[in-house]
This record gives structure tokens, sequence and C-alpha cells, in this order.
């Protein structure tokens, strides 16, 4: 069985779609369980009673299925998205062009930022002539 095979069941049967779905599809290929013996019937009526679909999942995977999908692992992965990681912006800077990277060093920067931040790096995205990140644009001063 195929990874987007599980992923479309539980959607289908949960209507969790994104990050929810593929943290439970995951979660069941780290405990070698297969999502084909999952009654996903029972799971799609019982959520409800939970308050909220997220809630009502995570509870019944809990309980029998001994699968923990707690909110700090949920949070963690989606900050793991934001957070551009520094060889995707470099890729991002080297596709610019060279003539475009000389410009940019030559100029002053309005702010520089970190690749961790990502309002600095939303901003340096839409504006990479405005705006600098460290390790990746900013001229190295000696």
């Amino acid at each position: 069985m195929s990874y987007d095979y599980g992923l479309k069941k539980i959607s289908k049967y949960t209507g969790l779609t994104g990050i929810e779905a593929k943290n439970i599809a995951t979660a069941f290929k780290r405990k070698n369980i297969d999502v084909e013996t999952v009654d996903w019937e029972t799971i799609g009526g019982d959520m409800y009673g939970h308050g909220s679909r997220v809630g009502g999942v995570k509870h019944h995977l809990k309980n029998m299925y001994g699968i923990d999908l707690s909110q700090s692992n949920t949070s963690k992965y989606k900050g793991q998205m934001e957070h551009a990681s520094l060889q995707s912006l470099m890729n991002i800077h080297e596709r610019r062009g060279r003539k475009s990277i000389r410009m940019d060093l030559k100029r002053k920067a309005k702010g520089t930022f970190k690749h961790t931040n990502a309002k600095g790096v939303k901003k340096w995205k839409k504006h990479p002539n405005r705006y600098d990140i460290i390790g990746i644009d900013d001229p190295i001063i000696f």
C-alpha cells in the first residue's frame, strides 16, 4: 500500500486533510500499522462526540492503537514547515541571476533577518533586493 493511498483513505473517512492527515499517516508508518487494518468508519462516526474532528480522531487512535498525536508534535511539525531551511533559501538566491545578485550586494538593505525569522523570510522572498538574510546575501564585512 502506498503512502498516498493512506492519505486518501484517512481524508475520505475523517474529513481531515493537510498536516493532520499527514501526521496520522506518518504515525501509522512509524508504528508499522497498515492503514487498511483501521476501522475508519467507526473513527469517522465517533469523532463528532469530542467537539472537533481532530480531537475525536486523536482520542480514538490513542485509545485503540496507541498512537499519540499530541499537540506539541503537530505544532513542532508546523514550525518546521514554516521555517525555510538555509539551503532552500540559498537555492532561491542563486536562481535570481548574477546581475541581480551583484546589485543586491552593492545596495544597503532595509533590514537583515535570520533564516529562522518567518516574517523576515517572507519579506525577503517578495523583495530580495531590499532585505538580507544572514548567511545568504548579506555582504560580509571584515
